[in-house]
């Protein structure tokens, strides 16, 4: 998962961004808040955020000022900004500093989730041309239940195939309702959801490092029907596959000739 800061003078704006938008969902988890630009250059040097979504008008440091700063001191961290109407302009102007896209307040789900599936697809072309793995395929740390550590590896080892979560269950032993509601406590994700994140994340490394067919990576990875494979990809990238392949053809062609 990916980390994300939240910046903002306004505590229950803070609270509520965390507690109400599709973080997991996007990829991404909330790892601190921070109520000024000053606390946030600290939460960034303490927790090491992939994204930082700041508020523009704030006191002392504002949103364009922290973008600034970040973008010299910290130019690998992803910058977004949020905005009343009557603050386009200044939203408008974060844009020079590097700055991913803005929402307007109040924020809503659909445009949180089509900037932020847009900044997770990014990092994860980044992680791929500097030759590491992306984030979002394992989806969340690996377990200490053992339980549900045994069905991750599960997941992992298998995702091409038709995975039941009743036949996952059986192999535990355990009551598959019971599995259910323990895997879902365990990882914030139900059994479902987190194959299908996996899956897709698998499916990512293919559409940027093979030329092989979107219909057979659709196969490859465990959807054998194309359509719903489509309406899951873009559920969780905001993209369809052949967007994602043509938006990231330049760092795949670059990976794909490295590997040659």
């Amino acid at each position: 998962m990916y980390k994300a800061l939240l910046v903002d003078d306004d505590e229950t704006i803070l609270e509520r961004l965390a507690a109400k938008m599709p973080w997991r969902d996007a990829g991404f988890e909330v790892a601190a808040l921070a109520a000024g630009g000053e606390s946030a250059l600290q939460q960034v040097k303490r927790h090491r955020p992939h994204v930082v979504l700041t508020d523009i008008m704030m006191p002392q440091m504002d949103g364009l000022e922290l973008a600034k700063r970040m973008r010299r001191d910290y130019p690998q961290v992803a910058m977004a900004v949020m905005s009343a109407y009557d603050e386009f302009a200044y939203a408008r102007d974060a844009m020079k500093f590097g700055v991913k896209g803005y929402l307007l307040k109040p924020v809503l789900r659909d445009e949180f989730a089509e900037l932020f599936g847009r900044i997770a697809a990014e990092l994860d072309t980044a992680a791929v041309a500097h030759g590491a793995e992306p984030e979002r395929p394992h989806v969340v740390p690996a377990s200490q239940n053992p339980y549900v550590a045994a069905a991750m590896r599960y997941v992992h080892e298998r995702y091409e195939e038709a995975v039941r979560l009743e036949t996952v269950a059986g192999q535990l032993h355990l009551n598959a309702n019971y599995f259910s509601s323990l895997f879902k406590q365990e990882t914030g994700y139900s059994f479902i959801d987190y194959l299908n994140e996996y899956r897709i994340g698998r499916a990512r490394q293919l559409l940027l490092r093979t030329e092989d067919k979107i219909s057979d990576i659709a196969v490859m990875v465990g959807f054998p029907n194309f359509s719903h494979f489509n309406r899951m990809f873009k559920r969780s990238t905001g993209e369809t596959p052949l967007e994602y392949r043509h938006s990231h053809a330049t760092v795949a062609a670059s990976v794909r000739s490295r590997r040659g």
